[in-house]
């Protein structure tokens, strides 16, 4: 066999028998948005407080986290709230005020934290902060699931012979500051699914719970079902 042919029928071989990774879901890949941006004039002003994520929302596997206490879930409403905040200025559709000075006036003025805001409250909220509406979020499921029962909880998912998927579904509601008329609301859920792929779930559970997000399918599921929620909501939100 002449000399230069045997590395690349090695090399042939060799990708022939390499573990492929296969998207199994259309929603594999983050979704655009689908909205004409504005001008900067025409922008709302939005302050997004904490998400409100309940216990029985969030499952792993066959086990949910319910006993993990309320701070995780306070810090999961925290961090998917920052992920909101940067895929709603993606849009093109709002402005937004600082999340750090939004948690000091919620500190100060004893309101209530992790998304527990009624309308009332979100209109004194948004004229202590100078924004036009305030953003009423909800993590209503959170779900990471394998065929074929996957790893321990909040340990590693998945394997070349298994497929994770992850879902996720967002509602939220947009509250005039001024009036405290609920006035847009959005509602979405995306499922993305995975074969010959490994994920760490602590590792993604604690980078959602500090507001980072990633490129894995469980990063795709949440970022797809907030872009979904924001599309559903400025689309029948009224002009500025």
């Amino acid at each position: 066999m002449p000399r230069l042919l045997l590395p690349l029928l090695l090399s042939v071989l060799l990708s022939a028998c390499a573990p492929q990774v296969v998207n199994e879901d259309s929603q594999a890949d983050l979704q655009e948005f689908g909205l004409e941006a504005l001008p900067i004039a025409e922008r709302f002003v939005i302050a997004v407080p904490d998400f409100s994520v309940t216990a029985g929302a969030v499952k792993v596997g066959r086990v949910d986290l319910s006993d993990e206490g309320e701070q995780f879930y306070r810090e999961l409403g925290s961090g998917v709230a920052d992920i909101f905040l940067t895929e709603a200025f993606r849009s093109g559709r709002f402005r937004i005020t600082e999340r750090s000075q939004l948690d000091a006036v919620l500190r100060e003025q004893n309101l209530a934290l992790s998304g527990r805001l009624d309308p009332d409250t979100a209109a004194d909220l948004g004229r202590i902060t100078g924004a036009e509406l305030i953003v009423l979020g909800s993590l209503t499921e959170f779900a990471i699931d394998t065929t074929g029962g996957g790893g321990r909880v909040l340990g590693i998912f998945g394997g070349t012979t298994e497929t994770v998927t992850a879902r996720a579904t967002v509602d939220i509601r947009l509250v005039d500051s001024v009036t405290a008329e609920v006035l847009a609301i959005g509602h979405a859920t995306s499922e993305v699914s995975q074969r010959n792929v490994q994920l760490d779930i602590g590792n993604v559970l604690r980078a959602l719970r500090a507001g980072r997000s990633g490129t894995t399918i469980v990063d795709l599921a949440v970022r797809n079902a907030i872009r979904g929620a924001i599309r559903e909501a400025a689309t029948s939100l009224p002009v500025k």
